[in-house]
C-alpha cells in the first residue's frame, strides 16, 4: 500500500532549514515540557484526544483527526494536578486518569482520580464511591490506587474500575456507568487481592494479591465464572523465584509477563489450575519484553514491545506486521511505532523518533492514502542542529559487560569538550535509551559531552543483570559509572579533568556519592531530587508494611540490621561532608512523591554549616520530575547558570 508523496514533502521541509541561519539556542528552548502527550484516536477515527502542557497547567484537548486545530476539553489545576492517561469509553465519552500529591504520615503519595467527560466538555463527573468514615493513613494510601480493569467491549455505557472499598478494606471491582456515575460492586474482596484481571468475556476471573498476615507472600486466586467461589491456588514470596505479572485471562489460561526459564521477561501462557507454564508466546534472546500491545478496545493482546536502543514492536498476526512495515517504510530515518489507531485500523497516529530530532506525531489515513505531520513534542527545537547519541559498550572492572551512550557536542571546539556524567534514575528497572532527550541535548548545546551508563541494576537486560544491582547503592553500581568514565578516558575524546557529575533521582544520589568518593575529580556536582541519606530513606519506607517495605529490604537493604545500616551510612553523602570539595547544586520539588524533600533540604543545611559551596533551589508544588511548565523552565535556568560558572568559567 503506497501513501501519497505529501509525507515525503513534509519530511523534506522539516530538514531543509539551514542551521547557520538559526539564532543561538538558549536553555529556554530546551526547558519546555513536551507540548502534546498521550494522544489517542477515537474508536470511529473522527477525533484525537491528547494532553496539552500549557503555561496554565495540563489540559485535555480535542482535535479532528489530522487537524492541528485543538480545543480545550478539560483544564486541571496549575501546578497541582497531573494527567496520567486518557481512554475512550465510547465515541462520545472519555475517561481521564489524573493525580495530585498528598502527604500521608512522612511522605507524599500520588492520589489518583478518574473523571468521565463528554466530547462537548459537558457533564464532567469524577467517578468515585462515598467514603463513610475517617480514613487511617494506610487507607488514604490505598484510596490512591484506582485503575481501569476493562472498557467492556459489549457495553459502552459502563466500564470496570478497581478502587479501594472501606468495608472490605481491599481493592474491589465496580461496574461504573460513565454517564451517571452509578457504582455497582461486583463481589466482596475477602482475599486481599490488589490486582484483578478479566477474561475474554470481560468477567473478573483472576486475582493477584498478598497474605494479610505476611504481605510479602503473594497469592493467586481464580474462579471459572462469576457464579463460582474464589479459590486460592498458589503462593509465592515476593522477590524470590520467578517474576510474575498477570496481564490477561483466556479461559483457564493466564497470559503473564515472567522471567520463567530464560531469566528475561517474556510473554508466557500459564495454566491457572495446575500452576504450570504451558507455552512461551514471545521472548527476545537479549532484551526483556517491556509490555504488551493491545487492540483498540484493550480486550485483545496483539503484540509485545521491547527496547534495543529504541522501542521495537513484535506483532502476532501477519496483518499487524504488514501494517507496521508500511509505517516503517513511510518514515525512513525514524524509529516508528503505531501509537494509537481507530477500531478498523484505517486511521493511525504514528510516534516517530530519532536521537537528534524531537519526537513527533504523524497521522495516516490508510483508506484515503493520505498522511502528514501532526505535532512535534518540542517545536522550539525543530530544524535545529542537535547532536547524535552514540551507543557504547565496555566491560566493568569485574568483567561484566556494560552499555550506554556518548553524546558529543556538534560545535567546533579547539579543545576537547568538558564532560557531564549523567546516570539515569530508578535505579532498579530503569535504563537509558538512544531517544532524543532535552536534558542531554541542552548539555551538548552548551558544548559539553554527555556520558550515560546502563549500570548493573538497570532494566531491560534480563533479571540477572537487574538483580545484580540489589544492595549495591554506592558500591558496584557506582563503580560501573567510574568504569565508564575510565573507558572514555582511553578514547581521548573529552576533557575528563573538566567534568561535572550530575543526575536525577538515583542519578542525583550517584552524583552526591561521587562527590565524597572521588572528591578531586569533578569541578561540580548536580543533584536533582537526589538521595543524600540512604539510611533515612530505608528507615522511613520500612515503616510502610507490605510492598514498600519489601522493595526497600530487597533492593536497598534492611535498616533494622545493624551491619546493613552501617553500610547504608557509609554510602551516603550526608555522613561524609568533610570529604566533599566540589560546589554543589541541589534542585528539589516540595511535593516529590518518590524522594522526600528532606533528602536535599537537610543535606543543604548540614553542608552549608560545614562550609561547603552549595546552592539549594526548592520548587513549589514541584513533583519528582518537575513536570510543571514554570518549574521545568526554572530548573533549566539554574542548570544553565551553574554549569556556565563551573565548567565554562563564565
Amino acid at each position: 500500500m503506497k501513501l501519497i508523496t505529501y509525507l515525503i514533502v513534509v519530511m523534506a521541509l522539516m530538514s531543509a532549514v539551514t542551521f547557520a541561519k538559526n539564532p543561538p539556542l538558549t536553555y529556554k528552548e530546551f526547558g519546555h515540557l513536551p507540548m502534546l502527550e498521550s494522544p489517542t484516536v477515537s474508536p470511529n477515527g473522527q477525533l484525537i484526544a491528547s494532553v496539552f502542557n500549557s503555561e496554565d497547567g495540563p489540559k485535555v484537548v480535542l482535535s479532528e483527526f489530522a487537524s492541528t486545530e485543538i480545543t480545550t476539553l478539560v483544564q486541571l489545576r496549575k501546578s497541582e494536578d497531573r494527567i496520567e492517561d486518557i481512554y475512550w469509553a465510547n465515541n462520545n465519552r472519555l475517561l481521564i486518569s489524573a493525580s495530585y500529591s498528598e502527604k500521608i504520615v512522612n511522605r507524599y503519595f500520588r492520589m489518583n482520580r478518574i473523571f468521565s467527560v463528554g466530547i462537548d466538555g459537558k457533564e464532567i463527573r469524577e467517578l468515585k464511591t462515598k467514603v463513610v468514615k475517617e480514613l487511617a493513613p494506610w487507607e488514604k494510601r490505598a484510596m490512591a490506587d484506582i485503575h481501569l480493569v476493562s472498557l467492556l467491549k459489549d457495553d459502552k455505557e459502563h466500564v470496570l474500575l478497581q478502587m479501594y472499598d472501606v468495608r472490605d478494606e481491599a481493592q474491589v471491582v465496580y461496574k461504573v456507568n460513565v454517564y451517571d456515575g452509578k457504582f455497582t460492586k461486583l463481589f466482596a474482596n475477602r482475599y486481599n487481592v490488589f490486582n484483578w484481571v478479566v477474561n475474554e468475556n470481560d468477567t473478573v476471573t483472576f486475582g493477584y494479591g498478598a497474605m494479610k498476615e505476611d504481605p510479602e507472600i503473594r497469592t493467586i486466586w481464580h474462579r471459572n465464572n462469576e457464579k463460582d467461589e474464589w479459590q486460592l491456588l498458589h503462593k509465592q514470596k515476593a522477590f524470590e523465584g520467578e517474576t510474575f505479572i498477570p496481564i490477561a485471562v483466556e479461559g483457564n489460561k493466564l497470559i503473564v509477563l515472567t522471567d520463567h526459564k530464560t531469566r528475561r521477561t517474556s510473554l508466557w501462557e500459564y495454566d491457572i489450575v495446575s500452576g504450570e507454564y504451558t507455552k512461551l508466546i514471545y521472548g527476545h534472546e537479549k532484551y526483556d519484553v517491556n509490555n504488551v500491545i493491545y487492540n483498540t478496545g484493550r480486550d485483545e493482546i496483539i503484540g509485545v514491545t521491547y527496547f534495543e536502543h529504541f522501542r521495537q514492536d513484535h506483532y502476532f498476526s501477519e496483518k499487524n506486521n504488514q501494517l507496521a512495515k508500511i509505517v516503517n517504510n513511510t518514515f525512513k530515518g525514524f524509529y516508528t511505532n503505531i501509537y494509537s489507531k481507530n477500531k478498523d485500523d484505517t486511521k493511525l497516529l504514528i510516534f516517530a523518533a530519532k536521537d537528534n530530532s524531537p519526537s513527533k506525531f504523524f497521522w495516516l489515513d490508510l483508506a484515503n492514502k493520505k498522511g502528514g505531520l501532526w505535532f512535534s513534542q518540542f517545536p522550539y527545537l525543530e530544524n535545529q542542529p542537535l547532536a547524535n547519541v552514540i551507543p557504547i559498550n565496555f566491560d566493568a572492572r569485574d568483567g561484566v559487560p556494560l552499555s550506554g551512550y556518548l553524546t558529543m557536542p556538534i560545535k567546533n571546539m579547539a579543545t576537547k569538550p568538558p564532560l557531564i556524567i549523567w546516570p539515569h534514575g530508578g535505579p532498579i528497572g530503569i535504563r537509558d535509551y538512544q531517544y532524543f532527550d532535552p536534558y542531554v541535548q541542552f548539555f551538548t548545546n552548551k558544548g559539553f559531552a554527555v556520558l550515560q551508563v546502563n549500570y548493573r541494576g538497570s532494566g531491560g537486560f534480563g533479571s540477572d543483570f537487574q538483580t545484580s544491582g540489589y544492595h549495591e547503592w554506592g558500591q558496584k553500581m557506582q563503580e560501573d559509572l567510574y568504569d565508564g568514565i575510565h573507558w572514555l578516558q582511553t578514547k581521548n575524546l573529552v576533557d575528563e579533568d573538566n567534568s561535572c557529575f550530575a543526575g536525577y533521582s538515583y542519578g542525583g544520589y550517584a552524583a552526591l556519592t561521587a562527590a565524597f568518593q572521588q572528591p578531586d575529580k569533578y569541578k561540580c556536582i548536580i543533584s536533582i531530587a537526589g538521595v543524600s541519606d540512604l539510611l533515612e530513606l530505608a528507615e522511613k519506607d520500612y515503616k510502610w508494611e507490605g510492598r514498600i517495605r519489601a522493595h526497600i529490604v530487597n533492593t536497598i537493604g534492611d535498616p533494622t540490621n545493624d551491619e546493613i545500616a552501617n553500610t547504608l551510612k557509609e554510602n551516603s553523602a550526608i555522613y561524609h561532608l568533610n570529604k566533599i570539595k566540589a560546589p554543589i547544586l541541589l534542585l528539589h520539588g516540595t511535593h516529590d512523591t518518590q524522594v522526600r524533600l528532606n533528602q536535599s533540604k537537610e543535606f543543604y543545611e548540614k553542608a552549608k554549616s560545614a562550609g561547603l559551596k552549595v546552592k539549594y533551589v526548592e520548587f513549589k508544588h514541584g513533583t519528582h520530575y518537575l513536570d510543571e511548565s514554570e518549574n521545568r523552565l526554572k530548573a533549566f535556568g539554574e542548570l544553565d547558570a551553574f554549569l556556565s560558572k563551573h565548567l565554562l568559567n563564565k
